[in-house]
């Protein structure tokens, strides 16, 4: 297995596992950047495995003093996203009728929505992702209906 070739993914594991040891300082500045360009460069996982090696792969590995004091690593990213959905979902609805197009705020609730999703595995950033994914499809939803009755108000006055 060690000769086979990494993906973007497998590469982005060694930059989260080299960045986390340059934030415990485990790895200096300097040995951070050496390290990710190899990783980023990497085809192989022998190469990967040797940029880690030194490195604890997992909570057990650490001393228990050390293991004992750690925070919980909070993953920012899904939250960020969900909370981005929540925003494009639920700001269109106080604009609606001041705007044009608010099908625009809404599809962005939609596309974060689904990122959010996606992004991450905590119920609480799923929740609120799946809230701006259903405010956005609402705001989606009632800008076509908004643009239909004013198509169809509009064919009714030309055709009589």
């Amino acid at each position: 297995m060690n000769d086979l070739r990494v993906s973007d993914r497998d590469r982005e594991a060694v930059m989260a596992r080299l960045g986390a040891a340059a934030g415990e300082g485990r790895l200096t500045f300097a040995e951070f950047d050496h390290r990710s360009g190899q990783a980023y460069a990497a085809k192989t996982y022998r190469e990967l495995e040797a940029l880690v090696a030194d490195l604890p792969s997992t909570e057990r590995d650490l001393p228990s003093a050390e293991r004992d004091h750690r925070s919980p690593v909070i993953d920012y990213t899904g939250l960020a996203l969900a909370l981005l959905a929540l925003a494009g979902g639920v700001v269109w609805m106080p604009l609606f009728p001041h705007l044009e197009f608010a099908a625009l705020t809404g599809a962005v609730g939609v596309v974060f929505g689904l990122f959010g999703m996606r992004a991450s595995a905590h119920a609480l950033c799923r929740a609120v992702a799946v809230l701006g994914l259903v405010g956005g499809s609402v705001g989606v939803a009632l800008q076509v209906a908004w643009i239909a009755f004013y198509a169809l108000m509009y064919a009714k006055d030309s055709i009589l």
